[in-house]
């Protein structure tokens, strides 16, 4: 478990700074700030700078004063770079373009893997582009700006990030709050004008190794084992995906802090035998970490685990065991500050939750647990159920609803998801050099693979899995309301006897709806 040691008091300076940060660019990102609002946010800035320099001789007044003009100085840090970004979207060239549906000829660079969206007899594919060069109207721009690309013809779902495509489509504007300054609809396909880079070419070497190697698996192992390991469920059926979602264990199929920890542990061990100096050692765990990103792209959770993950190996290449919480909150500051979209992403907003849950809640819980409970089982149910609590509220407010099943099914799963991801990363290696070997290793990982897809196939399918919750900030405080009662009706007998009969209760009453005829 990374906590903060549990004999010394948890360091929460950076806490007002990162979440002022992280308030800041979210809400100008929302909601469009006004020139006055950005001026304002510019003039506080400078003030807390030039407050910081004054006062940073005079420790009787520096020391109090330091937190709050943190707090205001990333308050205003973010609403700037948030507020920024989101006027270039909205005001720059391409906004007169969007309002008239012109039709343009766009030259970009991918930024992310494409993504296939089946509807109907259209497949549609969605791809995320930074637009460098537009002509349309008689006007030929230079520029840099985000752009999504919804192509409903072939050659557009192979393509790779960072590969350089020309197509012809219609501007249409963005919805309200997108992060994009423009939509394309593209009906033919692309002409690829640059290829990708050595980096990116060698991460999708490597995924297709992968591919190669699970595809002598049967149909749910296949595409689940891709997924375990660097996030591609393109393979990964339907009702699979569902269960998973259902019995709250789709992070598992999305690449996370997990993944990372299992790849900074590896190269640690790796390496601490050698006779190297400690930062020659965390240079090296850093770079199979970078490595890694780039394998399984860098979406929100994976940078947020990243970044976080390379904040403790510079501490320990450094020799400064920092904790967990200041360097989340680091984390959370850097992200947010160099890329404010990020600021309003469900996937990083989950995974920092997660993580919050895991250092903040899981230490204090286990150690209540181990009371009763033999020591692995309280870690195991203090982790499911730290990361359950931290994550639920986030999922009910956008319409996931509420696993009643998750807990359990997250503490059975955990047994196996190591194993699988371990092996999975072996068999992406030696799909390099020894595609017999590679084949070997993805049999033996679809092992522990089966165990997760019969958990989530059981948990699904149980009375009231997931139940139905109101969506949106009410929802969410309805839900950590109910969270918090509950978990003080815990600490007491006569609670834990009340809660009890009352999952009694619900469960019967569940049966008796799902098994009775048809037509009562």
């Amino acid at each position: 478990m990374a906590g903060d040691r549990p004999d010394r008091p948890a360091d929460l300076r950076l806490v007002g700074p990162a979440l002022a940060a992280w308030t800041g660019a979210a809400g100008a990102g929302l909601t469009e700030p006004a020139p006055a609002v950005l001026l304002i946010a510019a003039l506080l800035l400078g003030a807390t700078l030039v407050c910081a320099v004054l006062l940073v001789r005079r420790a009787h007044i520096w020391r109090p004063a330091a937190t709050g003009l943190a707090v205001l100085a990333c308050l205003a840090a973010g609403v700037l770079a948030a507020g920024i970004a989101a006027r270039g979207r909205l005001h720059g060239p391409l906004a007169d373009l969007d309002g008239m549906r012109a039709v343009a000829t766009i030259e970009g660079t991918l930024t992310g893997d494409p993504r296939v969206s089946p509807g109907g007899n259209t497949q549609l594919v969605i791809v995320p582009l930074r637009v460098e060069r537009l002509t349309a109207a008689g006007r030929d721009l230079r520029l840099r700006q985000p752009m999504l690309v919804l192509a409903t013809a072939s050659g557009w779902a192979g393509l790779l990030p960072s590969q350089r495509v020309r197509a012809d489509g219609t501007l249409a504007p963005p919805r309200a709050a997108d992060t994009v300054a423009a939509v394309i609809f593209v009906r033919g396909p692309p002409v690829v004008v640059g290829g990708p880079s050595m980096v990116q070419a060698a991460a999708a070497h490597l995924r297709q190794g992968l591919r190669d190697a699970v595809s002598g698996l049967d149909g749910p192992r296949r595409g689940l084992l891709p997924g375990l390991v660097v996030g591609d469920t393109g393979n990964l059926a339907e009702d699979v995906k569902n269960n998973f979602r259902v019995a709250g264990m789709s992070h598992l199929v999305a690449v996370s802090g997990a993944n990372c920890a299992i790849v900074i542990a590896a190269a640690t061990i790796l390496v601490r035998r050698s006779r190297c100096g400690p930062w020659l050692r965390a240079g090296w765990v850093a770079l199979a970490l970078l490595c890694f990103v780039v394998l399984a792209r860098p979406s929100p959770s994976v940078l947020r685990a990243g970044v976080m993950g390379l904040i403790g190996i510079v501490a320990t290449g450094g020799g400064r065991q920092r904790g967990a919480i200041p360097a989340l909150c680091a984390t959370v500051l850097i992200l947010v500050l160099v890329s404010p979209d990020l600021a309003r992403s469900v996937g990083f907003t989950l995974s920092v939750f997660a993580t919050a849950g895991l250092v903040i809640l899981a230490p204090g819980w286990r150690d209540a647990l181990s009371r009763r409970l033999p020591t692995w089982l309280a870690e195991l149910l203090a982790v499911a159920v730290a990361a359950h609590v931290a994550c639920s509220p986030v999922l009910a407010a956008i319409g996931g609803g509420v696993s009643l099943v998750a807990i359990p099914a997250n503490m059975l799963a955990d047994c196996a998801v190591a194993p699988a991801t371990i092996l999975g990363v072996l068999a992406t290696m030696a799909a390099v050099c020894c595609m017999p070997l590679a084949r070997l290793l993805a049999a033996l990982a679809g092992v522990p693979c089966e165990w997760l897809i019969m958990i989530a196939d059981i948990a699904a399918r149980a009375p009231g899995a997931q139940i139905g919750w109101p969506t949106g900030p009410l929802g969410a405080l309805a839900l950590v309301a109910v969270t918090t009662a509950t978990l003080g009706a815990v600490r007491r007998r006569r609670g834990r006897s009340l809660l009890a009969a009352a999952a009694i209760g619900a469960v019967t009453v569940e049966l008796i709806v799902m098994v009775r005829p048809v037509g009562s």
